[in-house]
């Protein structure tokens, strides 16, 4: 007498998801596939020199986690320098600091920067002339706690600096509603 073939499909099937369904209880259960690390790594160290490097027509950022411990319109020494790794375009510069806070809000900070840079009213810090090709600039000496942003000295926060670059051939009075060339 020979077998019905179907049947020995439904076997292998059933088989095969209930050896499926043992391995998610277990991954489930023992939380190994859900496990991480929770040391942070940065890419600024408060106090250190940072170099950022970029290129026309990109941005890019670097974070670093801030203790709550600081007070609102406290000045923290941090060197910020841009690289402009580009060898064939000369680039405009606008950069920005904040803080992420609970609920995904954002808290202001500050930059102590040079007379090189403007302050928008965007926000922005905005390099008043076109950084050349393997050109490099400071981008502040310091960052300042803003005066409305109440941290918690029991939680850290996460700082970021975002900096970003137009080829100086682009039309930036239209695509970032100045002219640096003309603060």
């Amino acid at each position: 007498m020979k077998k019905n073939e179907p049947y020995y499909g439904w076997l292998f099937a059933v088989v095969s998801l209930l050896i499926l369904l043992g391995i998610s209880i277990y991954l489930g259960v023992s939380g190994w596939y859900f496990s991480s690390n929770l040391t942070q790594t940065s890419d600024m160290v408060l106090g250190n020199t940072v170099e950022m490097s970029i290129k026309e027509n990109q941005s890019t950022t670097c974070s670093f986690t801030l203790s709550g411990a600081y007070l609102p319109e406290e000045e923290l020494p941090q060197i910020i320098s841009v690289k402009n790794s580009s060898e064939k375009s000369k680039v405009f510069l606008r950069a920005k600091i904040y803080i992420f806070m609970e609920s995904s809000t954002i808290a202001k900070m500050s930059m102590n920067t040079n007379t090189n840079w403007y302050l928008g009213d965007d926000g922005y810090y905005y390099y008043r002339d076109e950084l050349i090709e393997q050109g490099k600039a400071s981008v502040c000496s310091g960052i300042v706690i803003g005066q409305d942003s109440m941290l918690s000295g029991e939680k850290s926060y996460v700082v970021t600096v975002l900096l970003e670059s137009l080829d100086s051939s682009l039309d930036v009075e239209t695509i970032w509603g100045l002219n640096p060339r003309e603060l």
